[in-house]
């Protein structure tokens, strides 16, 4: 029998009591007693209903909209919560981190259907996936870290800082150009970076992509190093481009980290700074279309200031000057510009290609020997072209050349033609760029008909393809 059925069967005897009590005392008399009777009866049935309700009061534990437990009271949760707190304290060192949303929704249950400690505390990991209390380093609002605590974060950011910090050097400010925050988060265990990873994630930061222009005498060595990169770097970021053929103006793309944090900081100076002269230019009909000429050579002047150094990672990018005293003035650099038209027998000062065919030798080191140019594999007969205007200061046979010509292209440069089965030019011949000097041969020591081309920058051999493709 449960407790309503009992609440029922004493309300039947105790309204069989009233009826006889009122039986007896025909007449109305002793009212007094019929009136404690009936007060009697309503509060021990109030009573019995209060004690059913009671029984039944519990409350939903919702998470999502997902039912963890079914529990009486919010302290049987929280002594639920206390119970995974100390587990991952002891395990994993983490403090747990407990849900904002979780909802307490009145309902109804009986004893059985009470959820235990244990299944509760289950209920609660399986949802959440063991989340534990972490803190996010935010930059510009987004988190691009996740540590254990406040202190590590701290720490973090005081290594960053140290990088570009000069121990002998007393600063203003130091601190950082983006805005950086520490937020508490939950977080799983597996995305919580260690102070290590965290600290190379910040400093290594995105891959940013850059485009450069390769100037005379760059190497993609020279490129590299430039941007503090590999060669490798540079090849996967062209894999059609070969880095040992970059010709002057082509474009390559470098992949260069960028950090996520820059390191700003505010020093007072005192100190004397260059000043940097002006260019001017003037026509003159004694040069060259295209040709220049400095006329007068520049020089920087002199400036002595006090004020405050504004540097980002260890560069300067701002100068707030509070006194300035000129020590000395700047001289204006003075070029001059040719205006009389260029004969087709002067340089140009850029080289085409001498010939058509197939590049079958490079430049270096091949056989035990150095190459001083490379070889172009063509038919015996094949045009032979001036690479650029000049004069001829060679035509004949030399050793292992066989039949060569030399321009000499008056700038510098010179370049060699070797091999050629017949040779149509002199020495002192002046010819134009892409005028038919030769032909492709196999005189000297050679093993096929091929040109043997060379350019020499003031009598020293370099590469080439740093000027002409193949």
């Amino acid at each position: 029998m449960n407790i309503h059925e009992r609440v029922l069967e004493i309300s039947k005897i105790q309204k069989k009591k009233i009826q006889k009590l009122l039986r007896e005392n025909k007449g109305h008399k002793n009212i007094y007693t019929y009136m404690m009777i009936a007060i009697t009866f309503i509060m021990v049935v109030s009573l019995f209903s209060w004690r059913v309700n009671a029984g039944l009061r519990a409350y939903e534990v919702q998470l999502e909209g997902k039912v963890l437990a079914t529990i009486r009271s919010e302290e049987d949760f929280t002594e639920a919560i206390e119970l995974i707190k100390n587990e991952i304290k002891n395990l994993y060192g983490h403090e747990f981190m407990v849900p904002e949303d979780i909802e307490f929704i009145q309902t109804k249950a009986k004893k059985d259907e009470i959820t235990d400690l244990r299944t509760i505390a289950n209920n609660i990991k399986r949802q959440l996936d063991m989340q534990v209390k972490a803190v996010a380093i935010l930059v510009e609002g987004e988190a691009v870290a996740i540590v254990e605590n406040h202190n590590i974060a701290e720490a973090i950011f005081e290594e960053i800082k140290q990088l570009y910090i000069e121990e002998d050097i007393e600063y203003e400010y130091i601190g950082f150009s983006e805005n950086v925050e520490i937020k508490e988060i939950a977080a799983e265990m597996a995305e919580i970076n260690s102070k290590k990873e965290a600290l190379r994630l910040i400093t290594k930061g995105t891959d940013e992509e850059k485009v450069h222009a390769v100037a005379a005498g760059e190497s993609s060595w020279v490129i590299a190093r430039k941007y503090d990169l590999s060669v490798e770097d540079i090849e996967k970021a062209n894999p059609t481009i070969n880095p040992d053929r970059l010709q002057i103006g082509q474009e390559i793309s470098l992949i260069v980290p960028r950090p996520y944090i820059s390191v700003k900081t505010k020093q007072y100076v005192e100190l004397v700074q260059e000043i940097d002269f002006e260019t001017e230019y003037e026509e003159t009909e004694a040069l060259y279309k295209g040709d220049r000429k400095i006329t007068v050579q520049g020089a920087k002047g002199k400036r002595e200031i006090k004020g405050y150094l504004v540097k980002e990672n260890g560069n300067v990018v701002d100068t707030q000057v509070v006194e300035e005293k000129i020590l000395s003035e700047p001289t204006t650099r003075v070029i001059a510009e040719g205006t009389t038209p260029r004969p087709a027998t002067v340089a140009t000062g850029t080289f085409i290609r001498p010939t058509r065919g197939r590049l079958t030798s490079g430049f270096g080191m091949r056989w035990g020997r150095r190459h001083e140019g490379i070889d172009i594999a063509a038919s015996t007969g094949t045009s032979i072209t001036a690479a650029d205007a000049g004069r001829v200061s060679f035509a004949g046979v030399r050793g292992a050349y066989g039949n060569l010509v030399i321009i000499d292209h008056e700038n510098g440069y010179q370049t060699y033609y070797a091999h050629a089965s017949k040779l149509l030019v002199k020495r002192g011949d002046r010819v134009y760029k892409g005028e038919e000097i030769a032909k492709v041969g196999s005189t000297g020591r050679s093993t096929g008909p091929h040109l043997h081309f060379e350019v020499r920058k003031n009598g020293t051999p370099v590469n080439p393809l740093q000027f002409v493709n193949y």
